[in-house]
């Protein structure tokens, strides 16, 4: 480009608008713009350069490359903005922008004259961004910008539209723009297709002409590009007679998945001297710089890259390019608005643009992997623009910002205008984000006013769902979580999930998250935490510091841009006492729902009884599950088959039964009650590649060997429990509200305590002579009150440094002692049953006040339990006994006579009468059977889910395997109430047929939830009532109806709710309330948010918080009753009720009350 120096200055100095298109690596993007700087550098005039680059890898390391060439430091005269990150001062005079930091520039200042000049590179690429950004400068350019000069560059551009687009009226017609074209390329690239490789490729390498109905890479064609790779030694060594430099080679790819595939293929080519770099959006800087250094003499680079390398990203010694002629592509899918990457051919222009990455240094090979016939016909000459095919929120809400007039219009005068339904259709999910006003005037339905939740969420740089729930973080005083998760998300998962450690990486992740069911929880425990040494930290929690440190770096971007809305992280928001924690989180469950309305899933429901028999009466908290055909005789295997589970926790027993097998647990944690972390670690290894393998003897050969007849066969054992009353000491240190260790009191059980007690004082005990490890049985000491400490059989739970907690297997409590005063147990005292008893109250389950204050029970829950059993005898009447756990009614004595704990603690609000579960119901079985060893663990308690708005009619809804929530053990059947999922991201699988969940959050199971959830979050509410109208029955939630046409506004994100309690008048009145109360936090004009004061903003944030924990805490507790469905289900206007027209404007509408017969 150099020789068309002065040329191009000219042209651009007289021309508003001039295009350029220059064969790649002409110096379009990094000589140009520095022509500019030093001709007005010689004027001694001021200038003010932008140049835009798609990819945030492109413009900083382009920023690099010209503040090199300039001897400057970088973000001095040349610096670069993406994102976040920025090095440019005031005294920048070029800086590289990546498109949407310009747009949202240009968005908020409404005029283009900060710059004296804007290049627009790479403008062939046609996202969405670069298309509004090409609308807005346009329009800019005829108002109010008439002096800023506008150069757009790309290698493959089409001229003649761009020319045209940007043509100027002259004389009542359009004169196109000025068309520049840089000639040549510096050296020649010679191109093959797939059916010219025949005579390069070695003979035994099939080379399929055949293409498939959907685009994707076969084995075969993975297997011609690394032959190719191969054969490039002996292309060189016959072209030289010397040791050649061995070119490097850039291969193109669709995304990671291949990208990991044929970096493994090229592993196994070890003589070969390859050394293979990815290239993509996720790799780290240092992996970045690897692409650009020269490789070891003798060695050859492999580049395996997606089309980030097609622009931007130019490596200099790149002699051979091999193109899939594949990408992939944000689409949209028409039925249900969801979002998918599906892999489609690449755009001819596409194509082109990556041949010109050769060439650089010496001519240049492009290998195409299709055949020359199916290049000319089937190939698509130019890239589908992303405005056609991808969701329009962001840019409309933009569109509304500018005010530049209604949407259809304005986006009307696109390079390639939208599909008008893909407009409104965009327009009325805008309405129900919440972002537009929702106005019943049909002549505006498809546009409406910028609410103040609208202008918030344009001007954040996060999705526009992410924006809302900053803004309900701010609405009820959980705005510090809220935007630690809003960063989180926006962001790549600084969540490590290496292939070879994803157990490891899933069991920290499920650590942080506390025994919440939420990916969000998880990100804010583990962003809050305090860390001294990050690194080690960050190993030893599978965390990458270098992407969290990018998370606190947009947390507090984001807390000063939401601070110029008077929003503020209070001082309060970080409770430390046990109800007051759980009660935040249970508000920011709700935040996090209301935010992703109306992404909601409800829970499937599982056949108790005969999930029940398929576990064979094993607890599906602690075991899983192998459904397939053991070989006979597996128990053999017992060593191999233990190992495979090793990676998740430790084996208690594995035991089989006909074609199953079961592998159970041991519990690392007396206190623990839910689901083990081990069994879905175990269901989640179900899920890794490559499958798990055994390997057996065959039956015949087995059969001959003499020792095998002396094996015990399994058999089975009825057992059978009395109902009658036993005597028990409930011991002091519960587990669980309802959920004890106790020990039997009458004379014979203490007598024999006594007796075991002395037998082991006794004795001279020795130290413990082995490592100390989990479950391992010894003695330990323990002193009650003044008396002289005495040693008991006991259990270790855990070790801590010098210490170890022990559990006392004969009095169930627990203790922690000196590692070194452990002492081992007898062999001749491990015989005697072990005296103490697990204990679990039968029928009771945790209220809706003690879930919400507690997570499962509050700290007054479970205080008033201990206060009832400590320190006394109590009387249990055996109900059943379900995996080792006696399932009792407890009875306490007091002044008024013998009283049930069950009863107590439901008249006072901490409890709920539940069904007990199929199995402790029927008369149990108890299977002892040999160990035998599996693989391919699963559960008949896994949990799946469905659409609670019916969208995923016919398709599986599957949860990304890194969430918390992709292995789900439904641990309560017999609660039939429904239980709801909430996600932040829902999309299409590549082939349509599934429903993909990303980040996603299981509310807790109170009776009414998702209901009241539903109600409280939705635009626009209509009620159902039984046939007499004397009670509601339902209702159905969404954007309402089309006053004109009676029709559904936006009908497959409509939510038919069928109540399974009871609500009243009062409890809607109470939902409009709470509504209204949100209004006010989230409002424009002299009382809005902009206005107040802080002391008014907390009152009204406590307000909000007590209004919604009110909801869902009411005593007595609402009726329970069978849902019914609506006899015509989703349709709307069913009650002829009128809008008042008084809530325009706001964010909520108050939902119309249907007066009820009495």
């Amino acid at each position: 480009i150099t020789k068309n120096r002065q040329e191009l200055v000219s042209l651009i100095e007289n021309n508003s608008v001039i295009i350029i298109r220059g064969a790649t690596g002409s110096g379009k993007t990094t000589q140009l713009p520095q022509f500019i700087l030093d001709h007005y550098a010689e004027k001694k005039t001021p200038c003010n350069l932008v140049v835009t680059q798609p990819r945030k890898i492109g413009a900083t390391s382009i920023a690099r490359w010209v503040a090199r060439e300039r001897k400057c430091t970088l973000g001095s005269l040349v610096g670069y903005q993406v994102g976040l990150e920025k090095m440019a001062t005031e005294h920048t005079k070029l800086i590289y922008v990546t498109t949407g930091v310009l747009l949202q520039k240009l968005v908020s200042a409404k005029t283009l004259t900060e710059y004296s000049h804007i290049f627009i590179d790479e403008v062939h690429e046609r996202t969405e961004e670069l298309d509004f950004l090409l609308l807005v400068v346009r329009k800019l350019l005829r108002t109010n910008s008439r002096y800023v000069k506008v150069i757009l560059m790309s290698a493959t551009i089409n001229c003649a539209e761009f020319a045209e687009y940007f043509g100027t009226p002259i004389r009542n017609q359009m004169n196109p723009a000025y068309v520049f074209e840089v000639e040549g390329a510096p050296y020649a690239i010679e191109e093959f297709y797939l059916d010219e490789l025949k005579t390069i490729l070695p003979l035994g390498v099939n080379v399929d002409l055949t293409f498939p109905v959907d685009p994707c890479i076969t084995e075969e064609m993975y297997n011609v590009a690394i032959s190719l790779i191969q054969s490039f030694d002996e292309m060189e060594q016959t072209g030289s007679a010397t040791h050649p430099e061995r070119g490097s080679v850039l291969v193109f790819l669709p995304g990671l998945a291949e990208i990991q595939y044929m970096k493994e293929a090229l592993a196994k080519l070890v003589r070969k001297r390859l050394q293979v770099y990815p290239l993509h959006s996720t790799v780290t800087l240092e992996e970045q710089n690897g692409v650009f250094l020269v490789p070891i003499p003798g060695y050859r680079k492999i580049i395996l890259s997606t089309n980030i390398a097609e622009s931007s990203v130019t490596v200099p010694d790149v002699k051979y390019v091999i193109d899939f002629c594949l990408v992939r592509q944000l689409v949209c899918d028409k039925e249900t608005n969801y979002r998918c990457l599906r892999i489609t051919w690449a755009s001819k222009t596409s194509c082109n643009q990556r041949r010109g990455r050769a060439g650089r240094v010496s001519k240049g090979f492009c290998y195409r992997l299709v055949s020359r016939h199916f290049w000319e016909h089937e190939i698509p000459d130019f890239t589908i623009p992303e405005m056609l095919r991808s969701p329009l929120a962001s840019t409309l809400l933009k569109v509304k910002l500018l005010d530049m007039g209604d949407p259809r219009s304005v986006l009307s005068t696109a390079l390639t205008p939208p599909n008008l339904n893909d407009i409104e259709r965009t327009v009325l999910q805008l309405k129900q984000i919440g972002a537009l006003s929702v106005q019943s005037n049909s002549q505006r339905q498809f546009d409406g006013e910028l609410t103040f939740l609208g202008r918030v969420l344009a001007h954040l740089p996060v999705d526009l769902q992410l924006g809302k729930l900053i803004v309900f973080g701010h609405v009820f005083g959980c705005l510090e979580e809220c935007l630690i998760i809003a960063a989180s998300l926006s962001l790549k998962s600084f969540f490590a999930m290496p292939s070879l450690q994803q157990l490891a990486g899933y069991r920290s992740k499920l650590s942080f998250a506390q025994n919440i069911p939420s990916d969000f929880i998880a990100f804010v425990n583990a962003f809050k935490i305090q860390r001294s040494d990050e690194l080690e930290w960050g190993k030893e929690n599978c965390i990458q510091i270098k992407r969290i440190r990018e998370v606190a770096e947009l947390f507090e971007d984001l807390k000063k841009r939401v601070s110029r809305f008077n929003m503020h992280i209070s001082s309060s928001s970080n409770p430390t006492d046990y109800t007051s924690l759980h009660k935040q989180r249970f508000i920011l469950q709700v935040a996090i729902a209301g935010a992703f309305f109306p992404n909601y899933f409800s829970q499937g429901e599982i056949d108790e009884q005969l999930a029940s028999k398929e576990l064979s009466g094993n607890d599906p908290k602690t075991t899983i599950m192998v459904p397939v055909n053991l070989p006979p005789f597996a128990f053999l295997c017992y060593k191999q088959l233990q190992s495979l589970f090793r990676q998740c926790g430790q084996v208690k027993s594995i035991c089989f039964d006909g074609s199953r097998a079961y592998v159970e647990f041991y519990r690392s944690c007396v206190r623990e009650t839910g689901v083990l972390p081990e069994v879905l670690l175990a269901l989640l290894r179900a899920r890794q590649t490559p499958a798990l393998q055994l390997q057996v003897h065959h039956a015949d050969e087995v059969e001959a060997h003499p020792q095998v007849h002396n094996t015990h066969r399994p058999y089975q054992r009825r057992m059978k429990f009395s109902n009658k009353n036993l005597s028990f000491r409930v011991n002091v240190d519960v587990i669980d509200v309802g959920h004890f260790w106790g020990f039997r009191t009458d004379e014979s059980s203490v007598e024999k305590q006594c007796q075991l007690t002395a037998a082991l004082n006794i004795r001279d005990l020795r130290p413990v002579s082995v490592s100390l490890y989990p479950n391992l049985l010894c003695v330990a000491p323990f002193k009650d009150g003044q008396q002289m400490a005495k040693y008991y059989r006991a259990k270790v739970l855990h070790i801590l440094g010098s210490n170890v907690e022990v559990f006392f297997v004969d009095f169930g409590n627990t203790s922690v002692v000196p590692c070194s005063s452990l002492r081992e147990l007898p062999s001749d005292l491990m015989t005697p049953p072990f005296q103490a008893q697990e204990f679990c109250i039968a029928g009771m389950g945790p209220s809706a006040h003690s879930l919400i204050l507690g997570g499962r029970w509050s700290s007054r829950a479970r205080n008033r339990f201990k206060t009832l059993t400590s320190s006394r005898s109590a009387i249990v009447s055996l109900y059943s006994i379900l995996h080792g756990v006696m399932r009792v009614d407890l009875h306490i004595s007091t002044e008024a006579g013998d009283v049930s704990v069950a009863d107590l603690l439901v008249q006072e609000g901490y409890a709920r009468h539940v069904p007990e579960s199929f199995e402790s119901q029927v008369t149990m079985f108890c299977s002892v059977t040999l160990q035998a060893l599996v693989y391919g663990p699963s559960s008949p308690h896994k949990v799946s889910f469905h659409s609670m708005s019916r969208i995923s009619n016919f398709r599986a809804v599957g949860i990304e395997r890194d969430g918390i929530n992709s292995v789900m053990v439904n641990e309560s059947p017999q609660n039939w109430h429904e239980r709801m999922l909430v996600a932040a991201t829902v999309s299409l699988s590549a082939s349509g047929s599934r429903v993909l969940l990303k980040e996603t959050s299981l509310m807790p199971h109170i009776p009414g939830l998702p209901s009241i959830v539903t109600m409280l979050f939705t635009p626009v509410m209509e009620l159902r009532t039984n046939e007499d109208r004397t009670g509601f029955t339902g209702a159905l939630c969404g954007l309402g109806w089309n006053s004109v046409s009676q029709n559904a506004m936006l009908p497959e994100h409509d939510i038919e709710l069928a109540f399974d309690v009871k609500f009243d008048f009062e409890d809607i009145t109470e939902i409009n309330a709470l509504r209204g109360t949100v209004n006010k936090l989230v409002c424009d004009g002299p009382n809005g948010l902009t206005n107040l004061s802080p002391d008014k903003i907390s009152s009204l944030q406590e307000e909000a918080r007590e209004r919604l924990v009110g909801l869902f805490i009411k005593n007595p507790p609402r009726p329970e009753c069978t849902p019914v469905y609506y006899e015509k289900f989703k349709k709307w206007n069913q009650l002829q009720e009128k809008d008042d027209g008084k809530s325009k404007g706001v964010l909520f509408q108050l939902h119309p009350i249907t007066l009820l017969n009495m």
